[in-house]
C-alpha cells in the first residue's frame, strides 16, 4: 500500500496516521529499600500520551515487618507473570513468582545466601546468582537453576567467591556470572548444570582457572592496580564474546567464548556496574554506578559514543529494548531519594524520559 492511500485510509476512519503510530514499551524495575517491583509504560514521542509512568506497583516479599530487598527481576516468557528474588532472607534468598494482573504470590522458592540478578532460558529456567555478601567466611558460592514452572531448583552448581551478573548467551546455551572476591569470569553450561570455564580477570595474568580450584585470584596477595573486582558478566549478541565490567579498576573487559583469551580491555570514565548489549550487536550501554552516569559504546571500535548524567545518583540496572532503540536504567538515588528509571534514546545518545519509582531502584527487565 502507498504511504499517502495508507494516511487517507486512516483518516477517513478515525485512526491515526501509520507514520505516527509509535511502539509502547512495558517493563519492571524493583525497589529494594520498599520490597515493591514496578509496573511502567514508556511511549515515545512524538504521539498521544507520551512520555513514561508507573502503571502499577506490586508489593513483593514473605514477611511485611522486613526489607526483603527485591534485587532482580525477569518476565515469564508469556508475559503474564514475573519473578523476582528477595535478597535478604532469613537465612537464605528466595525467588518469588507474581501474577502480574492480580499482583499475588503464585510460586516461592528457597536458593542461596543473598540472591541477586537472575535471566532466564527458553523453557522458563532461572538462573539466580547467590551472591553470598553477608557470609563472614567469603567461601565459594553458587547458582540456583530453577524450574519457574513447578517452582523447584533443580540444579545449584557451585562456582566462586561473590557471583554477580547473571546473564546467558542468545542461544540460552551457556550462563555467565562475575565473582567479585575472585577476579573470576565463570561460565556454566546451561545444559549440564555444570561449570565449563573460570577464566581470571587479573591484567597481566588473563588466563583460564582450573575448574577444581574454586578460588582463583586472592585480593590480598595482589597488586591493587590490577584488581578487577568483576560486577557484570554481558554475552555479546552472537554469544561469541562476553563483556566483563570491571568495577574495581574502572574498565571493560571482551573475552572470547570459544579461545578464552582477551580480545580487548578499555577504560571507562569511572567504574562500571552493570551492562547491557543491543540484540543488534552494534552498542554496549554501561552504567557507572558512583556518579549515576550512564556510558554509551561503539563496539566494533570500542569508541565513547556519549556520558550521560542520570536524574538521580547511584546508577545501577540496564536492559535495551528488542528494537535495539532505547535503554532503560534504574538510580538508586542518595538517602530518602525515591528511585528513578531514566529512558535513553540510543539514536540520539540522550536521556528522552524519567519516572520516579520507589527507594533504592535496582534490578530492570522489559517485558516481552
Amino acid at each position: 500500500m502507498k504511504p499517502l492511500l495508507a494516511v487517507a485510509i486512516a483518516a477517513a476512519f478515525g485512526a491515526a496516521p501509520l507514520a505516527a503510530q509509535q511502539p509502547v514499551y512495558r517493563l519492571l524495575a524493583t525497589a529494594e529499600s520498599d520490597d515493591q517491583v514496578a509496573l511502567i509504560e514508556f511511549r515515545p514521542c512524538p504521539g498521544p500520551g507520551c512520555g513514561a509512568r508507573v502503571v502499577r506497583t506490586y508489593q513483593v516479599g514473605l514477611y511485611p515487618a522486613d526489607m526483603e530487598g527485591p534485587h532482580g527481576v525477569v518476565p515469564a516468557p508469556d508475559g503474564k507473570s514475573f519473578y523476582v528474588t528477595l535478597a535478604h532472607g532469613r537465612p537464605f534468598g528466595y525467588l518469588q513468582k507474581i501474577d502480574l494482573t492480580t499482583g499475588q504470590a503464585i510460586g516461592l522458592v528457597e536458593v542461596g545466601m543473598f540472591a541477586a540478578t537472575v535471566d532466564q532460558a527458553a523453557g522458563e529456567l532461572l538462573w539466580v546468582v547467590n551472591f553470598n555478601f553477608e557470609d563472614p567466611k567469603m567461601e565459594p558460592s553458587s547458582v540456583s537453576v530453577i524450574d519457574g514452572r513447578s517452582m523447584m531448583e533443580v540444579a545449584r552448581p557451585t562456582t566462586c567467591r561473590m557471583p554477580h551478573g547473571s546473564r546467558l548467551n542468545a542461544a540460552g546455551t551457556k550462563q555467565y556470572s562475575g565473582c567479585m572476591m575472585n577476579d573470576l569470569l565463570v561460565e556454566i553450561d546451561a545444559r549440564t548444570f555444570t561449570v565449563s570455564h573460570k577464566f581470571s580477570l587479573v591484567a597481566g595474568n588473563e588466563a583460564t582457572v582450573a575448574l577444581n580450584t574454586g578460588e582463583g585470584a586472592e585480593h590480598a596477595n595482589m597488586d591493587v592496580s590490577n584488581i578487577c573486582s568483576p560486577t557484570w558478566a554481558q554475552p555479546a549478541a552472537t554469544g561469541s564474546s562476553v563483556f566483563v565490567a570491571c568495577n574495581r579498576s574502572a574498565e571493560i573487559v571482551e573475552v572470547d567464548a570459544a579461545t578464552w583469551k582477551v580480545v580487548r580491555r578499555w577504560k571507562t570514565p569511572a567504574a562500571p556496574y552493570n551492562l547491557a548489549v543491543t540484540p543488534d550487536g552494534t552498542t554496549l550501554v554501561a552504567t557507572q554506578k558512583g556518579p549515576g552516569t550512564i556510558t554509551i559504546w561503539r563496539l566494533s571500535d570500542a569508541a565513547l559514543q556519549a556520558e550521560i548524567p542520570g536524574t538521580r545518583k547511584v546508577a545501577s540496572g540496564v536492559a535495551v529494548s528488542a528494537d535495539s532503540r532505547y535503554a532503560f536504567v534504574t538510580l538508586e538515588g542518595i538517602g530518602g531519594q525515591p528511585g528513578t528509571v531514566d529512558i535513553i534514546d540510543l539514536g540520539l545518545n540522550a536521556k528522552v524520559a524519567s519516572v520516579e519509582i520507589g527507594k533504592q531502584a535496582g534490578g530492570v527487565a522489559i517485558l516481552p
